[in-house]
């Protein structure tokens, strides 16, 4: 699992060993996961994701 990292950062990572990265897909912003959120779209926290970002 990769905490951090841009596009470009992670397919030079990887590139370093020969790893040819097709896709990258976010799957959480911090603790927040996204789920099946899709491209482009908002949605309402939860009152437990808004206590996760004010911690």
């Amino acid at each position: 699992m990769l905490d951090e990292g841009r596009n470009r950062h992670i397919r030079r990572l990887l590139g370093a060993y020969d790893i040819e990265v097709l896709r990258l897909v976010r799957v959480a912003i911090g603790q927040l996961q996204l789920g099946e959120l899709a491209k482009g779209k908002a949605r309402h926290l939860s009152a437990e994701e808004l206590a996760l970002l004010q911690a």
